[in-house]
């Protein structure tokens, strides 16, 4: 019995010695896929506009960073179903280096959600790959007032360890901010290959993962001008970019870059951003048409419940084939599903989503994404529409197919 006592101890000691998230897996809540980018572009590319936009400029950034932000293909493309970030050493409109920063402003924005990324980060010193989110609106205030969220920062000089923090409180100088790091086991660098970097962003909680393995969970902060959970209860967007820091950048350390180590690539094979579903229920189909471009003969196969018949657009997959359906009269929705299970590379490789009262004017997408399975599930804002039209924005040698669309509230 003292022997199992002493044991029991000797592995509670043991166990309090490992990193906190060593025996933490990710939760298997149910996230939906809602928006993404697979940069699957052609090499050479720009990024795809519809989804970032690029920013152009200099000046340090409030933090003494050294680096020029252009939009020239010198300093980002699609390369490999990758985006590539490139820093250089070059003088440039005032800076000695240069480098790009992606915002999703506007064009992807979300109040709560599961953002994942998988990326290959540079290296050398004064190197400060990023991954962030910042407030859409900023209602609360300037910087830190409204937020912000790091999904992952690293020091190119450090590359066993990549960091996970939330910034907000007062103005600065009294501003706040708590996180935490993520350790790889020894001899490994993020430099090496690809890993998955992760936020979960719910009501009151932020959790950080890398690999699927949780690090840290936060669930206190405040903002002066609104009470708890702000400012974490509004709209934000998505930032990618490769900082370089200078003599004056705390966050790499106060010192020089290695220019020797330049030029340093920044590799991002995926941005994903899912919602939670909550339980839906799938509309009656009942009185309900569909309409296609290319026209065809077989559109009602999508909504007669066999999952043995299809829609096809008979020929390779290009960028604005669609269909609509006619939900015969209006309804409120939430969530749909495009189901070609059967022919399952038969998937939209992108789409979108636009609804309408009238079956003419449609206005602006209210979702889009890039298809990677069979079962494509889109959910959004809950809407209040007669027709949903869904127009496919990829290019594949597959014909695009549709066995069965439902809509759910």
């Amino acid at each position: 019995m003292k022997k199992r006592f002493l044991v029991t101890i000797l592995l509670l000691l043991v166990l309090s010695l490992l990193p906190a998230y060593s025996a933490l897996s990710a939760p298997t809540d149910n996230w939906q896929l809602v928006w993404s980018d697979e940069f699957n572009g052609t090499n050479g590319s720009a990024p795809d506009s519809t989804k970032w936009s690029l920013v152009d400029q200099g000046g340090g950034f409030g933090n003494s960073e050294l680096e020029y932000y252009t939009s020239r293909r010198d300093n980002s493309y699609q390369e490999n179903g990758s985006l590539v970030i490139v820093a250089k050493k070059e003088n440039y409109t005032g800076q000695s280096y240069t480098s790009a920063k992606l915002i999703s402003k506007n064009k992807g924005d979300w109040k709560y959600g599961r953002f994942e990324i998988r990326a290959k980060l540079p290296q050398g010193r004064g190197m400060w790959p990023a991954i962030w989110m910042l407030s859409t609106d900023a209602i609360y205030g300037g910087w830190p007032k409204s937020g912000e969220i790091d999904i992952m920062e690293n020091r190119g000089d450090q590359m066993d360890k990549v960091s996970g923090t939330i910034h907000y409180g007062n103005d600065w100088p009294n501003n706040t901010y708590s996180g935490a790091s993520y350790l790889l086991s020894s001899g490994q660098s993020f430099a090496d290959t690809y890993h998955t970097f992760a936020v979960e962003w719910e009501e009151g909680a932020i959790r950080w993962y890398v690999d699927d393995v949780l690090y840290s969970t936060k669930t206190n902060w405040f903002t002066p001008s609104a009470p708890y959970p702000a400012p974490f209860d509004q709209k934000f967007y998505l930032m990618l970019n490769l900082a370089i820091g200078g003599p004056n950048t705390p966050f790499t350390g106060k010192t020089s870059p290695d220019d020797s180590a330049l030029p340093q690539k920044f590799y991002i094979d995926y941005v994903r951003a899912y919602t939670k579903t909550a339980s839906s229920t799938a509309l009656d189909r009942t009185g309900w048409t569909a309409t296609t471009s290319p026209v065809n003969s077989t559109p009602g196969n999508m909504l007669d419940g066999n999952m043995s018949s299809r829609w096809t657009t008979g020929a390779d997959m290009v960028p604005g084939q669609y269909f609509i359906v006619d939900m015969n009269s209006s309804k409120t929705f939430n969530k749909l599903t495009i189901d070609c299970t059967g022919n399952n590379n038969d998937y939209a490789r992108g789409y979108q989503v636009f609804v309408s009262s009238d079956g003419t004017n449609w206005g602006s997408a209210i979702a889009s994404g890039t298809g990677t399975a069979p079962l494509i599930t889109v959910n959004f804002a809950s809407k209040t529409a007669r027709y949903i039209k869904v127009v496919q924005t990829g290019t594949g040698t597959n014909w695009w197919s549709v066995r069965e669309f439902n809509v759910y509230n």
